[in-house]
């Protein structure tokens, strides 16, 4: 057996990275579903449903929805489609409008303008993307000659596109060629993602605290300082790492996803240690890394293509409406900064970003950097 496909010495992690991960004879792969553990169901005996005591819910604003762990992964907490669609929507249209531009950092800004291309300074990303959208059904009637051209000419006059977007950072900025913060590096966080990302790190901490009821005992303080945001298409994938370079680690990491469905790897502090548990990701979930599993290394494997059929989330499990956090419920946020204004999507831009999602993941991490 050649080297290439000796798998043997890889770690158990990277052995599940491989199981999992997409392939490119077939795309839209469905034959690992099935071990795929799925919160949206929550028939495994694996998962935990947790309840917060009452005396949190009383002197704290938490989340009141259906939470879950998972047995052996004491701090992991995942609420299914704790948010609304119209919250997602929102979430999504400042990611690809608000999130990628200056004063935030994406990794396009790492390298200047190649000779060949325009910087754009002009345009949002976003008006660069639909204008290639329309540029692109213009052409379609086009002899294949005439098609080569134009599309040659869009090519050369991009710089900033989201073919090319895999992250934006928000607040303080990470520096991902000396793996730290720093403070004089920032930009202002999101007020939308601040409000909406201490709802669930408190609930987070409140069932981190061991069990105890006394709330004048507990820290449930979290301040969100950075977030990134990953933009995955159905071809990308994240490696394996933790999140370690925080000196809050008490703190949880925030995730929320909207978007394409995707597998997540959630394995041990060693990228040796079993069991690696794949589990489904669907859009308004919402999931924290807390507690002991803070720095349990992570991964996602592979971004499911629309056209994969998955079965439909329980309705004991996601069917809670009044539950589930909405814009309003976290609207008053608009009150306390002019940065928190979320602004009107138009039908055009409804309809441009649908397009945009039928083929992309969202995921945004939020996280405390400072005690």
């Amino acid at each position: 057996m050649s080297n290439q496909n000796n798998h043997s010495t890889f770690s158990a992690f990277k052995k599940a990275q491989i199981r999992y991960r997409r392939q490119g004879n077939d795309p839209c792969r469905t034959d690992d579903l099935p071990e795929v553990l799925d919160f949206g169901i929550a028939t495994d005996d694996r998962i935990i449903e947790l309840t917060i005591p009452e005396e949190f819910q009383k002197n704290y604003e938490l989340y009141q929805g259906p939470i879950y762990g998972l047995k052996g992964f004491p701090g992991f907490l995942f609420a299914p489609q704790a948010m609304d669609e119209e919250l997602q929507t929102v979430i999504a249209f400042e990611c690809v409008t608000k999130f990628c531009e200056s004063p935030h950092r994406t990794n396009i800004h790492l390298n200047p303008p190649k000779p060949s291309e325009l910087p754009n300074v002009d345009e949002s990303m976003w008006d660069l993307w639909k204008k290639s959208k329309k540029d692109a059904k213009s052409t379609a009637n086009l002899n294949k000659e005439s098609k080569k051209r134009k599309l040659q000419q869009a090519r050369q006059k991009s710089y900033r596109t989201f073919k090319k977007l895999s992250w934006a950072t928000m607040g303080y900025h990470y520096d991902w060629t000396e793996r730290s913060y720093s403070k004089e590096a920032k930009s202002t966080m999101p007020v939308l993602l601040s409000d909406l990302s201490k709802i669930f790190a408190r609930t987070s901490l409140a069932l981190d605290s061991g069990g105890k009821s006394d709330s004048s005992t507990a820290d449930l303080h979290f301040a969100p300082e950075a977030s990134i945001v990953n933009y995955y298409n159905t071809k990308s994938l994240m490696g394996g790492h933790r999140d370690e370079l925080e000196m809050a680690l008490d703190k949880p990491v925030v995730s929320l996803s909207t978007g394409l469905s995707a597998i997540f790897l959630l394995g041990g502090k060693t990228k040796e240690e079993e069991p690696v548990v794949p589990i489904l990701i669907r859009p308004g979930d919402v999931m924290c890394l807390g507690g002991d599993a803070r720095l349990n290394y992570h991964s996602m494997a592979r971004v499911l293509p629309h056209t994969v059929s998955l079965p439909n989330a329980s309705p004991s499990c996601c069917d809670f409406e009044n539950q589930k956090v909405t814009l309003q419920s976290i609207n008053g946020c608009q009150e306390k900064n002019e940065d928190s204004h979320v602004r009107a999507i138009s039908v055009t831009d409804s309809s441009a970003l649908n397009e945009y999602l039928m083929d992309h993941r969202i995921n945004i991490n939020v996280r405390q950097v400072y005690p």
